[in-house]
């Protein structure tokens, strides 16, 4: 046990330690300290509200030209059956790249339509019905047959003329009746003057008879053949009435035949176009599924290798053209639902292709051009973006575009200070808690 001088030693050297303290004053860190730390402090919240910090949208992006490469793929089922051709081959618009097997010989078909798109619509009767016969078409085949059939029926019959005897007859009919009216005329004024002097003979016998000249015998005769004159008249008058009617008739079944001619003639002629332009149709369609061809001048890459003979897909990629002018690129982005109400017009872009590490070559800068209303049926947006320096990179190298290049891109939403992102978190938790 500690003795009791012991204990008054130690209060004694402790008492000495506390004197110490109470006679030198203490060192500058205790005496500023807190000012320090206040000052940090207050440095640290300045730097936070000074400095900003930019939230970022991150995308995959597609680097192509304005008018992107042209990307074929086989719109059915079958082996090739002709590549006209190579790999990596300068193109024109409209160029036959390539056939599909079908029942038909694609050179005839090609040949067929050919002739169908050198003839107008209204030139259908010059169309060379005896060259295209021997074409085989395959499933073509019943479209042009009844094309054919319409052509022939409607050549036939403005060959033959079916109503032409009947009009012929008609206007025969019509002459020989003006002539025969032109006849009775002639007659009719020569039965009328004999009418006017048996009216007169009859007259003075009237008057000879008042007299008691003549017997009544006489008078009766003279009259009887005034009567027979006017009866003469009148059937020359009937006679000419008749023949009038006639030729009425006569022109109305002219009219008739014209009117049967026209309407046979629009009948077999828009049966002629209809079928015509439903081969036409089919030709197309045959087109569409067993060609492959150029819709741009460009220079033609095939996915893979292929052959004749090889058997390909509907739905198959099997080539693509690079058009020739590509000299405006731009990016097109999906962009998730996520942050996607940040981003406005003009915001900046920093773009980094897989084909370049961002290290080695730098980053690409764009802007948002336009961005979509709505999201697709997978929630993305779709956003336009510029190259204003084109592939012209962060490190000042330009890049070498080929088809289309991929990547990821961020979008550089607005700046927010340090301290608003601080409070902003402390909102948040506090949300949470509530």
């Amino acid at each position: 046990m500690e003795t009791k001088k012991d204990i008054l030693d130690n209060i004694e050297l402790r008492s000495e330690s506390v004197q110490d303290i109470l006679t030198e004053p203490p060192h500058w860190m205790f005496r500023w300290g807190n000012t320090i730390i206040l000052i940090i402090l207050l440095m640290i919240l300045a730097m936070s509200y000074i400095i900003k910090y930019p939230e970022f949208v991150p995308a995959p992006i597609v680097v192509t030209s304005k008018n992107p490469p042209e990307k074929i793929e086989a719109r059915s089922s079958s082996k090739i059956e002709k590549i006209f051709i190579k790999d990596h081959q300068k193109v024109k618009k409209g160029d036959v790249l390539l056939v599909l097997q079908s029942t038909a010989n694609y050179q005839d078909v090609l040949k067929l339509k050919k002739l169908v798109d050198s003839i107008a619509s209204d030139q259908l009767l010059s169309f060379p019905v005896n060259e295209a016969s021997h074409y085989k078409l395959g499933e073509l085949q019943g479209d042009y047959n009844s094309f054919a059939k319409a052509f022939q029926d409607e050549n036939l019959f403005t060959r033959l003329q079916p109503y032409a005897p009947e009009s012929i007859a008609a206007n025969q009919s019509i002459f020989e009746s003006r002539n025969r009216i032109t006849t009775l005329r002639q007659q009719r004024n020569l039965e009328a003057a004999k009418t006017e002097l048996t009216r007169k003979n009859y007259q003075r016998s009237q008057e000879l008879f008042n007299q008691g000249v003549i017997a009544a015998v006489e008078l009766e005769g003279e009259k009887l053949k005034y009567l027979q004159a006017q009866q003469n008249l009148e059937n020359i008058n009937i006679s000419m009435s008749q023949l009038q009617e006639s030729i009425s008739n006569f022109n109305k079944t002219k009219s008739g035949t014209a009117i049967n001619t026209e309407k046979d003639k629009i009948n077999y002629s828009s049966q002629t176009l209809q079928l015509f332009e439903q081969l036409r149709k089919s030709l197309k369609q045959w087109e569409q599924n067993y060609l492959i061809i150029s819709s741009t001048d460009g220079m033609a890459s095939f996915q893979q290798f292929y052959g004749e003979n090889q058997f390909v897909k509907a739905g198959d990629p099997i080539l693509s053209i690079l058009p020739d002018h590509t000299d405006e690129l731009v990016g097109r982005m999906s962009v998730p639902t996520v942050n996607s109400g940040k981003i406005i017009q003009g915001e900046k872009v920093l773009i980094k292709l897989d084909n370049y590490r961002f290290q080695e070559y730098g980053i690409i800068e764009g802007k948002v051009q336009n961005i979509s209303l709505i999201p697709d049926d997978k929630g993305n947006y779709y956003v336009d973006v510029v190259l204003p320096k084109g592939l012209k990179t962060s490190y000042n190298k330009t890049l070498k575009f080929d088809k289309e290049l991929r990547g990821n891109a961020e979008i550089v939403t607005q700046d927010l200070r340090l301290i608003e992102r601080f409070f902003y978190q402390i909102r948040k938790l506090l949300g949470y808690q509530s």
